[in-house]
């Protein structure tokens, strides 16, 4: 018997998480994010807040917070443990992304990443709102104020 069908109130609570997250952002790209090593939360999110920065720095340079703060995309991020112990995140974002800056970058600090298209809305937000319900947590970010960069790389250009 699933866990679902014994709480009904995760079930409700995870069809919420869906609900707000599908209408959050028009997403575009699913990112997997793994971890070669065993890490606590917080330096899970210190190295995806890394990841993050270090992307905006490449598109808008070093003062990029002056022009979309935080992130120029918006995004969820689902942390979870894997059945090794290992933390993994699954991220939904609504902007295009440095395929190569983003696999180079996570190698190097992390782990392994994997990007691919969202094609299946529904089954992207279940996947990622699961987390909620299963021990995990999201962390979320509206980008409300995007921008185009003065400087188009050839990567962003690039429809998806």
């Amino acid at each position: 018997m699933s866990d679902y069908s014994i709480h009904p109130e995760k079930t409700m609570l995870r069809e919420q998480w869906e609900s707000y997250i599908r209408g959050f952002a028009d997403w575009k790209l699913f990112l997997t994010l793994t971890f070669r090593d065993i890490v606590t939360r917080d330096q899970a999110e210190h190295l995806f807040r890394f990841l993050i920065q270090v992307m905006n720095q490449d598109l808008y340079g070093n003062h990029y917070t002056r022009i979309v703060g935080h992130s120029y995309f918006s995004y969820v991020a689902g942390f979870e443990n894997q059945k090794r112990g290992a933390l993994h995140i699954h991220v939904l974002v609504d902007q295009r992304v440095h395929f190569d800056l983003v696999h180079s970058i996570w190698q190097k600090v992390a782990g392994y990443a994997w990007i691919e298209p969202v094609r299946d809305l529904s089954r992207a937000v279940s996947y990622v709102s699961k987390y909620v319900v299963k021990g995990g947590d999201l962390q979320v970010w509206k980008q409300c104020n995007f921008k185009d960069p003065s400087f188009c790389p050839m990567w962003f250009k690039n429809p998806f």
